[in-house]
């Protein structure tokens, strides 16, 4: 998902010759700590609560002594990009340019956690697999084979470095919630489970639901 499908809908910006008043109204009333300034369709950079704060009410922002922060992305960009800025930057709102460089609007955090959790598939009913295995280990398409023998689709995964060892952690989200035969035919596979979730158990230890389900298909 592209960051332009998903700009916000509230005008965060001010003007240049707008007043400090003004853009401290804009500030408390959307509960933010900066605003882009913005004349007509150029950005100018973001001022910041605590420099609004440092001056006179009436100034215009024009007139102000201070450096704006230049920080923006691009709206072809992806909304990864998006959470990586956020998370480095800790900014919010983000300013968003189209490739001619021309203001365009903003995205918030839970603008960019929405478009997120659409983007992994997690408005669907379905259950949660998490995986542990080695670095050199994986292997997507022994992995989407044996999703499908079970004829269960595989709706979106995400892989993280388990810190201090030589594992990944693979998240993957199914697109059914009773999944005990699959979970089965991961460990004769010798992969390990870590956790399961919403797929209807409530019993937390994957490892002895999988031996009771093992001495079921024994008997």
């Amino acid at each position: 998902m592209y960051i332009g499908e998903i700009l916000s809908k509230k005008y965060l910006e001010v003007k240049p010759d707008d007043t400090v008043s003004l853009a401290l109204d804009k500030v408390n009333e959307f509960h933010i700590s900066m605003l882009p300034v913005v004349h007509e369709n150029d950005y100018l950079g973001l001022v910041t609560e605590d420099q609004l704060l440092a001056h006179e009410e009436h100034q215009l922002l024009r007139e102000l002594s201070v450096s704006f922060r230049f920080l923006y992305l691009y709206e072809y960009q992806h909304i990864y990009d998006a959470l990586q800025f956020v998370s480095i930057h800790k900014l919010e709102p983000i300013p968003i340019l189209d490739k001619e460089n021309r203001y365009l609007g903003t995205l918030s955090s839970s603008e960019i956690l929405s478009a997120l959790n659409d983007t992994l598939g997690n408005m669907h009913l379905g259950a949660i697999i998490v995986l542990e295995l080695g670095r050199n280990d994986i292997s997507f398409s022994h992995l989407a084979h044996l999703f499908e023998s079970e004829n269960v689709r595989i709706i979106s995964t995400a892989i993280r470095d388990i810190p201090d060892t030589t594992k990944i952690e693979i998240t993957i989200k199914v697109d059914k919630q009773n999944i005990s035969a699959l979970v089965a035919s991961l460990w004769r596979f010798d992969y390990v489970v870590k956790a399961t979730f919403n797929d209807g158990s409530q019993d937390s230890d994957i490892k002895e639901r999988y031996d009771i389900l093992m001495n079921y298909l024994n008997l």
